[in-house]
C-alpha cells in the first residue's frame, strides 16, 4: 500500500536526540497523480473536465492548424458573403445588385476550399518537417555543427527517440499492425496487438530517455562538466543551474516550516488528540493499518479499502464531539489507498505529542518544540543560501565541483540528529544517505539541462517552420487553390462561377 507522505515533526527541547514528530509538514513525493484524480472525480463537472482533457491534443501544432482552418472555412465566409460595406452603387439595376451579391458569395466560397487545402498541405507537411528537424538537432553527426545550447544529441527529445526505437523494433521484425488487418484477423485481435506495440514502444523510449539522463548526470558528477559529445556546456550556465536548483531546495524547506496560524492550529489539534486518545484508539482499533502492496489482487485491495471506509463512516455517524468528527472527516477526505496509513500516523502522533511534553500534554511545551523545529529549518535554509555560487559568470569547474559537494552535505542529515531526522526524513529533497543524495542532486541538474535545451530549441524550431511555410508550403497551397477553386465552382456552383467568367476577375 502506498504510504501517505506527510511529516509530523518537532522536538522536545530537553530531549533533542529523541526528537519526537509532532506537526504536519508538507512533502514533495506523495501520490500527486492519485490525489489530482480524486479531486477531479469529486467535482460536479467531472465529466466535462474529462472530455476537455481529451481535447488536449489541440494545444499542439496540428490543433492550431485545424482551429485556424475551422475559422477560415466556417467563420470567415459569413463575414465575406454578408459584408454590409460591399454593396452596389445607388440607383443600380437589379442585375448589378445580383452581380455584387453573387461576387461576394463566390469570394466567400473560396474560404472553405482554402481551409481544406491548408489542412491537406500543412498537416501532411508537418510530420516530415518534424522528422527532418529532429534528425538535425538530435543526431550527433549533424547537431555538433549547431550551438551547444540547442544540441539535443546528449538527451534526445521524445519524438526522435520514438522514430529511432520504431526503426530498431522494425529491424527485429516488430511492427505495429495496420487497423485494416482487422478485416482478416479480427478487430479485437488487432486492437490488442496495436496496444501491446504501443506499450512496448513507450516503455523502450522511456527507458532510453532515462539512460541518457543518467549518463549526463554521471558524467557531470565525474567531471564537473555537462558534456555533449566532445563539447561541454559553459561553466556559467551550469552554475546558474546549480543556483536555480538550490532555490528549489530552499523553497522545499520553507514549505516545511509552520507559520503562526499553523502553530496555533497544531497546538489546538494536539490538545484534542491527547484529550481523546482512548476514544480514538477505540475507533481505529479495527482498521487494518498494515501495508498492502499495490500489486495485490485488485479485488482484495477493494475489500481492504471498503472495510476502512465503512469503519470510518460508521464512527463519523455515531460521533458527537465536533472536534473528533473533524479528525475523522479529514481521514475520509484522503484517497482510499492512504486512509489506513493516515490512521496509523494519527495514533503515532499522539505518542510523539506526549513525548514532546514529557508524557503529558502542555501547550507551552508543545509550542516551544514546534518553534525549535522552525529554527532548525531556518538554519538549513541559511546554509543553502550560502551554498549558492556568488558570481556564476566567473565559475570554474572547481567552483562547480565544490558547490555540488557542499550542496550534498547541506541536504544530508545524520540519523543521530533526531530533530533533523524527524523533520526531513520523509522528503525527496533531503536524505541521510550521502551517496543517494549525490546521485539525485546531479540528476536534478541534468533535468534542468534537459529543460534548458528544450526551451532553447523552441525558437529555431518555430522560425524554421515559419520559413518553410512562407517559402514552400504557402506558395504550393496558393497555387493549388488557384487551380482547384475555379474548377470546383464550375462543377458544383456553375451559377456563381458564371459571375467570374462573364464579368468578374479572370
Amino acid at each position: 500500500m502506498k504510504v501517505e507522505k506527510v511529516n509530523y515533526a518537532a522536538a522536545n527541547a530537553h530531549k533533542r536526540q529523541k526528537a519526537p514528530q509532532i506537526a504536519h509538514a508538507p512533502n514533495f513525493t506523495g501520490g500527486v497523480g492519485k490525489l489530482s484524480e480524486e479531486i477531479t472525480n469529486s467535482l460536479p463537472a467531472k465529466n466535462v473536465l474529462k472530455r476537455m482533457k481529451n481535447l488536449e491534443w489541440l494545444k499542439g501544432e496540428i490543433g492550431g492548424i485545424l482551429i485556424t482552418a475551422l475559422g477560415t472555412g466556417l467563420v470567415a465566409p459569413i463575414f465575406i458573403g454578408f459584408n454590409p460595406f460591399v454593396k452596389a452603387p445607388k440607383n443600380s439595376t437589379k442585375e448589378q445588385k445580383d452581380e455584387v451579391k453573387n461576387t461576394k458569395l463566390y469570394t466567400a466560397m473560396r474560404q472553405p476550399i482554402s481551409a481544406v487545402l491548408a489542412i491537406l498541405f500543412q498537416v501532411s507537411a508537418l510530420k516530415p518537417i518534424d522528422k527532418f528537424l529532429d534528425k538535425i538537432f538530435n543526431n550527433a553527426e549533424y547537431s555538433r555543427n549547431l550551438s551547444i545550447n540547442v544540441d539535443q544529441s546528449a538527451i534526445n527529445n521524445k519524438s526522435y527517440l520514438k522514430t529511432v526505437t520504431k526503426q530498431k523494433l522494425k529491424e527485429r521484425g516488430i511492427t505495429k499492425p495496420s487497423i485494416f488487418a482487422g478485416f482478416k484477423e479480427g478487430f479485437d485481435t488487432i486492437k490488442n496487438q496495436r496496444k501491446n506495440f504501443d506499450t512496448l514502444l513507450n516503455e523502450t523510449v522511456d527507458k532510453k530517455a532515462e539512460e541518457q539522463l543518467q549518463n549526463v548526470a554521471d558524467t557531470f558528477r565525474e567531471t564537473g562538466r555537462i558534456k555533449v559529445g566532445r563539447r561541454a556546456l559553459n561553466n556559467a550556465t551550469v552554475a546558474d543551474f546549480i543556483n536555480k536548483q538550490i532555490d528549489d531546495y530552499i523553497a522545499d524547506a520553507v514549505k516545511l516550516k509552520i507559520d503562526n496560524n499553523g502553530l496555533a492550529f497544531y497546538t489546538d489539534r494536539a490538545k484534542t488528540l491527547v484529550a481523546n486518545e482512548n476514544h480514538l484508539r477505540e475507533i481505529f482499533n479495527d482498521i487494518p493499518v498494515k501495508e498492502i502492496d499495490q500489486t495485490t489482487n485488485p479485488k482484495e485491495l477493494q475489500k481492504y479499502y471498503k472495510k476502512t471506509d465503512e469503519i470510518l463512516k460508521s464512527a463519523l455517524v455515531k460521533e458527537k464531539d465536533p472536534e473528533v468528527q473533524e479528525i475523522i472527516k479529514e481521514i475520509l477526505d484522503k484517497p482510499d489507498d492512504i486512509r489506513a496509513s493516515r490512521v496509523s500516523r494519527t495514533l503515532q502522533r499522539i505518542d510523539t505529542i506526549k513525548e514532546a511534553c514529557n508524557g503529558r500534554f502542555s501547550g507551552p511545551e508543545y509550542l516551544k518544540a514546534m518553534s525549535l523545529r522552525n529554527s532548525e529549518l531556518d538554519r538549513t535554509i541559511t546554509r543553502l543560501k550560502l551554498n549558492k555560487i556568488k558570481a556564476p559568470e566567473k565559475a570554474t569547474t572547481e567552483t562547480i565541483t565544490d558547490a555540488m559537494k557542499t550542496l550534498v552535505e547541506n541536504c544530508q542529515f545524520k540519523t543521530s540528529d533526531g530533530l533533523l531526522k524527524s523533520i526531513l526524513h520523509d522528503t525527496n529533497t533531503f536524505d541521510s544517505d550521502g551517496e543517494k543524495l549525490a546521485q539525485k542532486i546531479h540528476k536534478d541538474i541534468a533535468k534542468l539541462y534537459k529543460k534548458f535545451v528544450e526551451n532553447n530549441y523552441k525558437a529555431p524550431n518555430q522560425i524554421i517552420k515559419i520559413l518553410i511555410g512562407v517559402c514552400i508550403t504557402l506558395p504550393i497551397t496558393c497555387n493549388a487553390l488557384n487551380w482547384v477553386y475555379p474548377r470546383f465552382m464550375e462543377i458544383f456552383f456553375p451559377g456563381l462561377a458564371g459571375v467570374k467568367k462573364n464579368g468578374g476577375d479572370k
